[in-house]
């Protein structure tokens, strides 16, 4: 059965009306109150007055001597007076064996059940429409010398006053009295209603509501929805919407978990999630005793893949991978994409030897699977690294860094092998880690420093700028980068360090104002890629009080450069409409610099040191250093010849053309 709603509108009229029949309810019963009081109370008192000048007019007539017939025309009189109330005396039987009786006087002493009563000295007052007031009069000691044959105490006789309810007088005290009273009972009534109806159909029904999502937000439970037991029906339509959002904050909340755990390419569980998993099987392990075997995948020539066919070709090939991996796998086995074209997987109580086996199982299933891409069908392999829990690795970083570099040591084996981590692996491993973790620290503990070296203008001999390089405080002492760098890029940590160095340094060069000095900074191409330095930079320039909006240049490797020279440009010209400037450094060690020149905009060519330091004994290196500047210039860039260590190699330099040296000769690597 549809259950029926009301709506507050209704409610707050049902209210009011209700309200209202409840005052006039109260009204009709303080009326009868107020009528039945006046009955009792006033109409006693006015009925007592008036019996009582009655009865004083007559005493005062009686003491003068009047007769009877006088004594009824001074009733008339008092009857005339007041036209709708009525007056009667009616004598005693003591009264009337003295001075006589009247027939009337008899009737109602015989008959009259009232008046019977009244000769008693009983005091009556009766009557709804008509009052009736009889009131006895009583020997009084004053009495006694007319009324010989009376004792005090005894009955003369009985007034009787009769007049209609309407005649009632009410006092205005009473009237002010009672309408305070009536007020006071109105207004708390209608508070009574309005608090119990709006606490019931209102008040409650919200705390309730209000306790319920406490309860989703404190359980974190997205499955719970809200329940009010309620007659309104806008708070049925706050139920049912807010029970709507919750579904789509469900919906958005599950849809955020998959995003969280998962690949959303292959739909594998991601780095993160595997971790998580990693973990949960260590604490299994050491509970059960029993081992386990991590693998490391790392797709052979993928990048071959992404070069000719394109990226979108390389997406299909990585999740026909993904089918072929997982339909080798048992539905224990957890199957992650934890990099670009790199796979991990947790063979639960598996140990080596049982997990070689299944590892070859799959090597050999991905080889022998071609690979459809559009006319073509390629055959893709892939290097295996296997490391052992507990023999390879006792925690995550270990067995993840064991298993790394076992598949490192497949591919430099010729690709498409399996290998293990072994004894040499696992100090190496042990190595990184111990070094991983003093950079953390150097990190937590803010000892990551920016040094400067000077650069200065070969023909002018005057400062240009400054590289500024990273070194990590170490005690008393300093390391350079090159003790650090690799490890750093290996464990991910080289971004931080590039971001710690880039605040630094642009901070000393603010504080400095060094404004007219070049700063000349090395970012790695992840940190290009990953981090937003636009707007770091941006707010550096704005805080130069001459506005020139330039001074920062970002040196890039050629062999960082070359694994995504498409994304690097990109990046290049929105930081060069930025104002920030680029330069090649180490020009000349790798096959493609000169390549470089005509794709990437920069504004300088750093002439890598190793051609550099020897110019001056070694002709061929000369010649590299010349046909370098020549063609850089012709490009329309500076050149800056780095490993200047003396005197005869800046004269080569600037008889070959050079704009800028860096070096020995000019200075070592300094705090700003």
């Amino acid at each position: 059965m549809t259950k029926r709603y009301t709506t507050y509108k209704r409610l707050i009229a049902k209210t009011v009306i209700l309200s209202l029949l409840a005052s006039l309810a109260v009204a009709f019963v303080y009326g009868i109150f107020i009528k039945q009081r006046a009955i009792d109370d006033l109409a006693r008192v006015d009925a007592r007055k008036t019996s009582r000048m009655a009865f004083e007019a007559l005493y005062s007539a009686m003491e003068k001597g009047w007769s009877k017939e006088e004594l009824d025309a001074i009733i008339v009189r008092l009857n005339d007076v007041e036209p709708d109330m009525r007056i009667n005396a009616y004598r005693s039987p003591i009264v009337a064996e003295l001075f006589g009786d009247r027939e009337h006087d008899k009737q109602a002493r015989e008959h009259d059940p009232m008046v019977m009563k009244a000769m008693k000295g009983e005091e009556i007052l009766t009557g709804d429409d008509e009052i009736r007031y009889l009131y006895p009069i009583v020997v009084k000691q004053e009495c006694l010398s007319c009324h010989t044959n009376a004792k005090i105490g005894d009955i003369n006789g009985v007034i009787d006053v009769r007049f209609p309810v309407a005649n009632l007088k009410i006092s205005l005290t009473t009237m002010v009295n009672s309408f305070i009273i009536f007020f006071v009972i109105f207004t708390v009534l209608i508070f009574a209603i309005l608090y119990f109806r709006l606490n019931s159909l209102l008040v409650q029904p919200l705390k309730q509501f209000i306790g319920m999502i406490q309860d989703i937000i404190h359980q974190n439970d997205m499955g719970k929805r809200v329940t009010l037991k309620t007659k309104i029906l806008e708070v049925k339509n706050i139920e049912s919407y807010v029970n709507k959002m919750l579904d789509s904050i469900q919906d958005y909340y599950e849809k955020l978990q998959h995003l969280s755990d998962r690949d959303y390419l292959t739909g594998l569980y991601n780095r993160r999630k595997f971790e998580e998993f990693l973990s949960y099987e260590i604490k299994r392990s050491d509970r059960h005793r029993h081992k386990f075997s991590v693998l490391m995948i790392d797709l052979d020539n993928f990048k071959y893949i992404n070069d000719t066919y394109g990226h979108a070709a390389g997406d299909v090939v990585l999740k026909e991978v993904t089918e072929i991996l997982g339909s080798n796998l048992r539905n224990a086995d957890i199957l992650a994409r934890i990099g670009g074209d790199e796979f991990a997987v947790i063979l639960p109580e598996t140990p080596y030897e049982k997990g070689y086996v299944v590892v070859e199982k799959l090597r050999s299933s991905l080889e022998n699977s071609p690979i459809s891409l559009m006319y073509d069908q390629i055959k893709l392999t892939a290097s295996f690294g296997v490391a052992e829990y507990p023999e390879q690795g006792e925690n995550i970083e270990a067995l993840l860094t064991g298993s790394d570099l076992a598949m490192y040591k497949a591919k430099r084996a010729g690709k498409n092998t399996i290998a293990r981590a072994d004894q040499t692996d696992q100090e190496m491993a042990a190595e990184i880690q111990k070094k991983g973790e003093f950079l953390r620290r150097a990190i937590d503990e803010g000892r990551v420093e920016p040094y400067v070296q000077p650069i200065y203008n070969v023909k002018t001999n005057k400062l240009f700028g400054y590289e500024v390089l990273a070194r990590i405080r170490d005690g008393e002492g300093v390391m350079a980068a090159g003790q650090f760098i690799e490890v750093a890029e290996s464990l991910g940590m080289a971004c931080k360090i590039d971001h710690i160095v880039l605040n630094k340094g642009l901070a000393a060069r603010e504080e400095k104002k060094l404004w007219d000095v070049e700063f000349f900074f090395n970012l790695s191409t992840n940190s290009l890629f990953n981090g937003n330095y636009i707007d770091q930079i941006k707010s550096h320039y704005d805080n130069d009080p001459k506005k020139k909006k330039h001074g920062v240049t970002i040196e890039i490797l050629e062999r960082e450069a070359i694994h995504n020279v498409k994304g690097l440009i990109e990046i290049i010209e929105a930081m060069k409409n930025e104002g920030i400037n680029f330069a090649l450094d180490d020009f000349g060690s790798g096959f493609s610099s000169f390549v470089y020149l005509k794709y990437f905009d920069a504004e300088y060519v750093k002439i890598d040191g190793e051609f550099v330091k020897n110019i001056t004994v070694n002709e061929k290196d000369r010649i590299f250093v010349k046909h370098i500047n020549q063609i850089a210039q012709e490009f329309g860039k500076k050149t800056i010849a780095e490993y200047v260590e003396d005197e005869e190699t800046l004269e080569v330099l600037r008889e070959i053309g050079v704009d800028y040296a860096q070096g020995y000769y000019y200075g070592y690597p300094k705090p700003i």
